[in-house]
């Protein structure tokens, strides 16, 4: 057997989640990579995979082994980089996991730009809200906000995120807008789930004059996906908790309004992280400085709730309910002369 290629295809089957996309991605017959995996767990003595009819999933001594080959065979590229030089282009795959509104907003913009300059190297890039085992998922760094998951990983702090509290036009108009935090309490609040203990988080503000304000009560919704958070405030449902960039076009066309924007909801350091197993290899090393770079001179990043408060009135402009819109129309049409009545399409 060769233990390597059994290696290799291991890896492959974890990471593609199936035998059928990992033959695809090897462009092997699904029969060579079962053959594969089975002579390696014969020679270990042990299962490393549990199969069922719909899913694949890691044994105790799989999840570890698999911990170690991606380790090995990292080290192994790695070594045969240095072979060839520091001077080397970056080539190969990178993995990345990146919380998604960042990835949205102000990344995946920006990759083309990266693929010019490294057109030798593909990146595969994972936009998701939940925490990722780097190792574990074959991911070769991720770019997470808030605490760090521990020390097992290198970290860059790149930035600083503020957060702020925003709402739709017709849920402000349902129940005020607030005045002051106490007020919070009696609106629909729409919350985050902590990944890490299940709960939803409460809410913590503060003031530039150090004031500060826990909201009585817990959001009577919760969300761990960002995009869905802001579609239901977008929707009406309550106050949403989001970074200013992720909302910043809502806000100017006038679908969300900052709610107490001299208040923020909190703050989130934004860092990029590797497993420390991992020594930094040329395709790591570019997209990391890259990467970093982005984020500490991105001004979308840097943006505070207050700042998108409209500097004429001092407070947001909501949007002009759609059925008044539409009576305006009317009403202009009518003065014309033309007798057609509202416009539409």
């Amino acid at each position: 057997m060769d233990k390597l290629s059994a290696m290799q295809t291991f890896v492959q089957i974890v990471e593609a989640g199936s035998f059928t996309r990992a033959a695809e991605r090897m462009q092997l017959p699904k029969a060579r990579v079962s053959q594969r995996l089975q002579a390696l767990e014969a020679e270990l003595g042990v299962r490393l995979l549990e199969r069922t009819t719909r899913a694949l999933r890691l044994t105790n001594d799989g999840r570890a082994y698999h911990e170690r080959c991606v380790q090995l065979l990292a080290d192994l590229e790695e070594a045969e980089q240095a072979l060839r030089g520091d001077h080397a282009r970056p080539s190969g795959v990178l993995r990345v996991d990146v919380v998604a509104a960042i990835a949205r907003h102000v990344l995946a913009p920006a990759l083309g730009d990266f693929s010019r300059h490294y057109p030798e190297l593909a990146v595969h890039l994972h936009s998701r809200d939940r925490i990722s085992h780097l190792l574990e998922d074959g991911i070769d760094c991720a770019i997470r906000g808030g605490p760090l998951p521990d020390a097992s990983h290198v970290a860059i702090s790149a930035c600083t995120v503020h957060l702020g509290l925003y709402a739709a036009p017709e849920c402000l108009a349902r129940h005020g807008t607030p005045q002051a935090p106490e007020v919070l309490a009696r609106l629909p609040r729409l919350g985050w789930v902590d990944q890490r203990s299940g709960g939803v988080l409460p809410w913590r503000l503060a003031r530039d004059d150090g004031a500060g304000f826990d909201v009585p009560g817990l959001p009577t919704l919760a969300f761990d996906d960002g995009d869905a958070a802001i579609a239901a405030a977008l929707g009406g449902a309550g106050v949403v908790v989001a970074a200013p960039f992720a909302v910043r076009a809502a806000v100017q066309s006038g679908t969300l309004c900052p709610v107490l924007p001299a208040w923020e909801a909190g703050q989130r350091t934004v860092s990029v992280l590797w497993p420390s197993r991992r020594q930094r290899s040329a395709r790591l090393r570019c997209f990391v400085d890259w990467a970093v770079e982005r984020l500490r001179h991105d001004p979308a990043l840097a943006l505070r709730p207050r700042d998108l408060v409209p500097a004429d009135t001092g407070r947001p402009k909501p949007r002009r309910p759609r059925q008044e819109a539409k009576g305006q129309r009317h009403h202009a049409a009518d003065d014309s002369g033309s007798g057609t009545g509202p416009v539409k399409g």
